[in-house]
């Protein structure tokens, strides 16, 4: 058989291509020795409290022994126990791990991720770590930062953790803080936030969010300014939303569990009315105790309480019945001007400033007395010096008052009808709460630039014995005390 010149061409190239494969390349100029890792370590812990400082220092063996820049690191974190998908947290891109664990409580796999630049190659070391609750217990410290809401926690041991609402809560912003609280409903615990148009629902030991207030009402308001909101007893939570009330009974029933529509107010006047910030609280209903005044308001249209009645069953709001004799005032006409309210030094006891011109006086109401007016005093006629007041606080074992006036801290004995400064104001800060809790006085002020708490200790005669500081806070709006 004959071959054209173009077939034998091709035999041609084909054997030389099959020669040259047949050659020893004797050229070792682009090979690039491979440099294995080896990461083992004996540093790393199986548990660690939440917000604290986990330290990992590994060992890596090169089989190839690169420069300073020839290795990049990684350090992760996600959570193992979630039956949803967690995101992955990078802690750090160093050589060893030093970094406050700023995750909720669970099991988690730390990962070290080593990878060789010139090769792309990476090696991984995994590590089990559970992450322990540490806020268990304390105080809980509402703040504004930049118009934002965050929130510190106080621990029993007078350690503060900072930012704890933003660092659990990273894809949720809630404006301008109003208050925080807690309740324990049959044991069921949980935390409440609240800013000037929303709120949500802390799960009690993670702090995460569970609910927001879009899912607590039967019909959600159609303006929502929440002022103020308290549990008054086992089953019951309170809220007033833009000076309307709203009801949530727990306990006892099958199905959903949310907050009614406004309550009316007494005497047909349906939602024509406004309750100032400012909650009086008396006993659980069916408990044995005198009266049914569940919780008292004040109306700031009509200048006189009311009070919630049936709050465990059937709640309503209802008018106080006309002053007996003796009665110190009319609970349904006060005529005046409410400043502040706050819980005595008696269960059921409230102390009320009230204004009426230039003067101020002292109402004294008890909830748990048929006739609740236990006392009237007038207030700037022995203590002129507490007219100019901006902040008051009850003692909870004397009969005496604290008044913030022009950055001192007055003490009020009410019996005597005397005041006294017993503490000065630092220069440069205004007070943004001020609360006794029983034992303490908690003050909290803003210099512009940074929030800081004192914690007044009170002596058995109501002074202030000494002062715990605690700083770096944002502006302090509320606080509340969060228990086991």
């Amino acid at each position: 058989m004959k071959l054209s010149v173009y077939n034998w061409l091709c035999v041609l190239m084909l054997v030389m291509l099959t020669l040259s494969g047949c050659l020893k390349d004797k050229s070792n100029k682009d090979i690039i020795p491979i440099n294995v890792l080896s990461i083992s370590d004996t540093t790393a812990v199986d548990a660690v409290l939440q917000f604290d400082t986990l330290t990992v220092r590994p060992d890596i063996k090169e089989a190839v022994p690169s420069d300073k820049d020839g290795l990049v690191y990684e350090w992760s974190i996600h959570q193992n126990d979630s039956e949803d998908a967690y995101p992955v947290y990078i802690l750090d891109s160093t050589r060893y791990l030093h970094q406050a664990i700023r995750v909720k409580p669970g099991i988690y796999r730390l990962i070290y991720k080593v990878t060789v630049k010139a090769s792309g190659v990476s090696y991984f070391k995994f590590f089990n770590l559970k992450v322990i609750n540490r806020f268990s217990e304390g105080w809980l410290v509402m703040e504004d930062v930049a118009g934002k809401t965050d929130m510190s926690i106080i621990l029993n041991t007078d350690t503060s953790f900072h930012h704890i609402f933003t660092e659990l809560n990273k894809d949720y912003v809630l404006n301008a803080p109003v208050q925080v609280a807690t309740t324990n409903f049959y044991g069921a615990k949980s935390v409440w936030m609240f800013g000037a148009d929303n709120a949500i629902e802390l799960e009690y030991t993670e702090m995460t969010k569970l609910t927001d207030y879009t899912s607590w009402f039967w019909e959600t308001p159609p303006v929502f300014h929440p002022q103020k909101f308290r549990q008054i007893d086992d089953g019951t939570n309170i809220m007033i939303n833009d000076g309307l009330l709203n009801v949530r009974v727990a306990g006892g029933f099958p199905g959903d569990v949310k907050y009614m529509n406004t309550l009316p107010f007494p005497g047909g006047k349906g939602d024509n009315y406004y309750f100032s910030s400012y909650v009086g609280v008396g006993p659980q209903p069916y408990t044995g105790e005198k009266t049914p005044y569940s919780a008292i308001f004040f109306d700031t249209k009509s200048k006189g309480f009311v009070y919630l009645s049936g709050a465990s069953l059937i709640p309503s709001l209802v008018a106080f019945s006309a002053p007996e004799p003796g009665s110190y005032f009319d609970m349904r006409n006060i005529g005046m001007d409410l400043l502040a309210m706050d819980q005595g030094n008696a269960p059921f006891l409230n102390n009320a400033i009230f204004k009426d011109n230039s003067n101020y006086y002292l109402y004294q109401i008890d909830g748990n007395r048929s006739d609740p007016t236990v006392g009237k005093k007038l207030i700037t006629g022995d203590a002129p010096e507490l007219a100019a007041f901006t902040k008051m606080t009850s003692s909870k074992k004397l009969q005496q008052i604290y008044f913030l006036v022009n950055g001192n801290i007055y003490l009020y004995d009410i019996p005597s009808g005397k005041a006294r400064a017993i503490k000065a104001i630092a220069a440069g800060e205004q007070v943004t709460y001020f609360q006794c809790t029983g034992d303490d006085v908690m003050v909290g002020t803003w210099n512009g630039t940074e929030g800081k708490l004192y914690r007044y200790r009170i002596s058995p005669l109501g002074d202030f014995q000494n002062v715990k500081v605690f700083t770096g806070f944002g502006k302090i709006v509320s606080m509340t005390y969060k228990a086991a």
